[in-house]
């Protein structure tokens, strides 16, 4: 697969919601996914099970990925990296040529050399993977055409981070799975839309998680116009989430679905 077509749009992210699912298996939610257009680029933040087939059901081409980020290592987040490289190997057409770019926290290497020391060959093609671990706290944005990439540690894992990508036209920030977190809320400062996991009721929280009150207080003390709800697990996806968040946060709330869409 050599160059993309010229034509999309250089100043309007487009953002797809591929999974919006956690580790219980749920076939109307798919593990953790989320595809970002940006400056002639596709973007993928996570891939967990599903990923691939859920881009393809949202009208996304997989071969068309050109940087893979993790925000950490749970299988529900990165367990399709396997399936994906093993479709641009194998289920092309055309052979890819361009490079893939995928990048994660530390130990990043780490986790990486595994996947390649278990599947080996399978995982490598005639282009080139070029891996880049990020130190925690971001030391230099990651520059994408037009587009500035940096992120923060969030509270989950000791790798977790969370991402933001500042345009022209606003900043989209993908937490990733966080609980509440004072280094998110400064990443997503002013920022248009904040795609947050909210994964229990507010009388049930888990640690390492967020509750709809911990992503509405996210929300307002970040000043975000846009929340968005994604890694929802089934005690907190009721119908009722939209009301439980906006007693909380004033701005626009939406629930993800697989397949949602929607611009920054």
């Amino acid at each position: 697969m050599g160059p993309k077509p010229a034509g999309r749009s250089e100043e309007i992210l487009e953002i797809t919601v591929v999974g919006s699912g956690t580790v219980a298996p749920r076939p109307e939610r798919r593990q953790s996914c989320v595809v970002v257009e940006a400056g002639g680029e596709t973007l993928v933040f996570d891939l967990g099970a599903g990923a691939v087939t859920g881009m393809v059901a949202a009208g996304v081409d997989p071969f068309a990925v050109d940087r893979i980020f993790f925000t950490h290592f749970h299988p529900d987040h990165t367990l399709d990296a396997v399936n994906l490289l093993f479709a641009m190997n194998y289920g092309t057409e055309e052979p890819r040529t361009r490079p893939l770019h995928v990048t994660g926290p530390e130990p990043f290497e780490n986790f990486w050399s595994s996947i390649l020391n278990v599947w080996g060959e399978w995982m490598t093609g005639d282009y080139p993977i070029l891996t880049r671990e990020v130190a925690h706290t971001c030391d230099s944005p990651i520059e994408i055409d037009r587009y500035g990439l940096t992120w923060t540690p969030a509270a989950h894992r000791p790798e977790s981070i969370a991402y933001r990508l500042d345009g022209e036209n606003g900043a989209f920030v993908y937490t990733g799975d966080t609980e509440y977190s004072p280094s998110v809320v400064d990443l997503a400062r002013d920022a248009h839309t904040l795609l947050i996991e909210c994964s229990f009721p507010d009388d049930a929280p888990v640690r390492g998680h967020l509750t709809p009150g911990g992503a509405a207080r996210m929300a307002s003390e970040a000043g975000v116009q846009r929340l968005v709800l994604t890694h929802l697990y089934p005690a907190v996806d009721d119908g009722r989430l939209p009301g439980a968040v906006k007693r909380g946060f004033d701005g626009e709330v939406l629930v993800a679905e697989d397949g949602l869409r929607f611009r920054v």
